[in-house]
């Protein structure tokens, strides 16, 4: 059975995101290995992303480190490709959403993380770890791009309660294609799944109509139609 897929809303390793992350690592083996992929981070501070993550996790009681994955070239290293398909969670970190697209679209890395999956792990992305796994994937500035399609059906908001207004939700929602839900996901939220549920401490949003359904902890969403 494929693992499960966390989308988080932004504001990843910090102390409010504690509840979830401990939600979600409940839900894998004991003992799990996290390796933390700070792409999204390469043109800021990958290395401050993946000290962050690995400190944050060892606060949690688990094994984590990070695996620099930060452009073409070592998105095709056979070590580090290894260490992410051993891992039992691989998590995306925040940063430029279409610098990770491109550099995650149709490389070894992406595909050692879909092959990873079918195993049976878990992969989370924060923020523009998020965007990128849907169907479209928003380039503020420029418009819907085809994401990397792990779920097809969705396009993400994240850090919701700040951006749905600044990017202009109803706007975007009108100019996405067809078969596609408008999803909008609280920084320290994750809508994790199949089958979706919404962990954390902020909403979820599902755009269908003028006002988006409204779902928190523990409730289960149909990203299909939006229905609890």
């Amino acid at each position: 059975m494929s693992g499960l897929i966390a989308l988080v809303g932004g504001n990843e390793f910090r102390s409010n995101c504690e509840p979830m992350d401990r939600a979600l690592l409940a839900r894998l083996v004991s003992n799990p290995k996290v390796v933390i992929v700070p792409a999204a981070a390469a043109r800021e501070n990958p290395g401050l992303a993946v000290e962050n993550g690995v400190r944050y996790f060892h606060r949690l009681g688990v094994r984590a480190e990070g695996v620099m994955i930060i452009d073409a070239e070592t998105a095709r290293q056979t070590v580090l490709l290894a260490r992410l398909k051993n891992a039992d969670l691989v998590y995306f970190t925040g940063g430029d959403p279409v610098y990770l697209l491109e550099t995650m679209r149709d490389s070894p890395a992406w595909k050692a993380v879909k092959e990873a999956r079918k195993e049976g792990r878990m992969l989370a992305g924060s923020s523009a770890g998020a965007m990128i796994s849907g169907g479209q994937m928003w380039a503020p500035g420029h418009g819907w791009r085809q994401g990397l399609g792990l779920i097809p059906q969705i396009a993400v908001i994240p850090h919701h309660a700040s951006l749905a207004s600044r990017w202009n939700a109803a706007q975007m929602r009108a100019s996405l294609i067809e078969r596609v839900t408008l999803v909008g996901i609280d920084e320290a939220t994750a809508l994790v799944g199949p089958p979706w549920q919404v962990i954390g401490a902020g909403e979820v949003a599902i755009y269908h109509g003028e006002k988006p359904a409204l779902f928190k902890d523990g409730q289960s969403v149909d990203i299909e139609i939006g229905r609890e």
